[in-house]
């Protein structure tokens, strides 16, 4: 998998203000459903939070550029940019076309079943560092 993952939504009546515009913290729900299907694609099963570790969001930035519209087909990415021992930062960009509508970064951090931080299990370690390597 190429360091540049898309992930496709459609944008319902359910995302939007009364204006027909996406409410603001509706990009975060978007960015996460992306991320989300990022980890299944490179075949890390939704079953990592039933481990003895989860991800939590450390610190997040939104850019909003520009109105997603109700009806719209986004395509929302994700990017690996960095990575440290127990965290690591996604750039997450909102598309209609070639139109970027909004940007962000995300930097979540791993915790163990005792809610402290803790390295990040080998298997994510990995799949992180080829992303890092494909840029």
């Amino acid at each position: 998998m190429a360091n540049n993952f898309e992930f496709n939504i459609r944008v319902y009546i359910e995302d939007t203000d009364a204006g027909g515009i996406v409410y603001h913290a509706n990009h975060i729900r978007f960015m996460e459903r992306t991320r989300t299907e990022w980890l299944r694609a490179s075949g890390i099963s939704h079953y990592w939070h039933q481990k003895d570790y989860n991800f939590v969001v450390h610190k997040i930035s939104v850019k909003y550029s520009r109105p997603i519209l109700m009806d719209d087909l986004i395509t929302v990415t994700a990017r690996v940019v960095s990575l440290k021992a127990s965290s690591f930062v996604l750039q997450q960009n909102i598309y209609r076309g070639e139109i970027m509508l909004a940007s962000g970064e995300v930097e979540l951090a791993c915790i163990g079943a005792d809610m402290r931080p803790r390295r990040l299990p080998d298997e994510i370690r990995d799949l992180i560092r080829k992303e890092l390597e494909q840029d």
